[in-house]
């Protein structure tokens, strides 16, 4: 494989000639909210960035750049760089349309509702609160359709709301609220992360005051 990062002028100069490690990482990152943390069928992107790790002296590329990757001697993607960390050439996010990720519920225990009233507007009114939490079981399916083997990181940050109780199999790293599956699959293969999570899911209802309520029905 090969690439080519230009200089962004007319004149076709290249910022740099020389050999270059090319890497590709490719992550998934999941994050929930009360308000679908119970939902099925939520749909995640798996974005793909290229990444050139260039021998000899460290050089300063501008973001947007562009950048043109060579298979077999053929050009078969044109990008644009996002930016340099030391010899490291970063190309820009883009989303992987060969990686097809499912993300499920498995099963949901509502917990034992709390109800509280907050003072409403009007004040023969209030607002009543209902506040639960939830277990919530989800299943995150990898699908690899490329004819090679992959490597991502799957990325799932907790919320206040979302919470992190247990998964299988265990993060490989864990830095909160950000816990972190590294995943390998073999072409045309499948691979799963269930999450078991706590949700606090919250509700609340205006309604009339019982005493006021009471003296309209007379």
């Amino acid at each position: 494989m090969k690439a080519n990062v230009p200089t962004r002028k007319k004149i076709k100069l290249n910022w740099f000639k020389s050999r270059a490690k090319f890497d590709i990482e490719r992550e998934i990152n999941i994050q929930y909210a009360s308000n679908n943390v119970s939902y099925n069928k939520i749909a995640h992107n798996v974005i793909v960035r290229y990444i050139l790790v260039k021998e000899g002296e460290a050089k300063e590329i501008p973001p947007n750049s562009p950048m043109t990757l060579y298979k077999e001697g053929l050009p078969f993607l044109f990008l644009n760089t996002a930016g340099t960390i030391g010899n490291k050439v970063i190309s820009e996010d883009l989303i992987d349309d060969d990686i097809k990720v499912d993300d499920d519920v498995v099963n949901v225990v509502e917990g034992e509702a709390k109800v509280t009233y907050e003072d409403a507007r009007d004040p023969k009114e209030h607002i009543e609160v209902r506040t639960r939490y939830d277990t919530i079981s989800r299943k995150i399916t990898i699908e690899n359709k490329l004819d090679n083997s992959i490597e991502l990181v799957l990325d799932f940050k907790q919320t206040k709301d979302v919470t992190f109780l247990k998964s299988e199999p265990e993060p490989t790293e864990i830095e909160e609220p950000n816990y972190k599956y590294n995943i390998s699959i073999s072409s045309e293969a499948k691979s799963s992360v269930i999450l078991d999570l706590r949700g606090k899911i919250v509700s609340r209802v205006t309604k009339i005051k019982p005493e006021f309520l009471k003296k309209e029905r007379k």
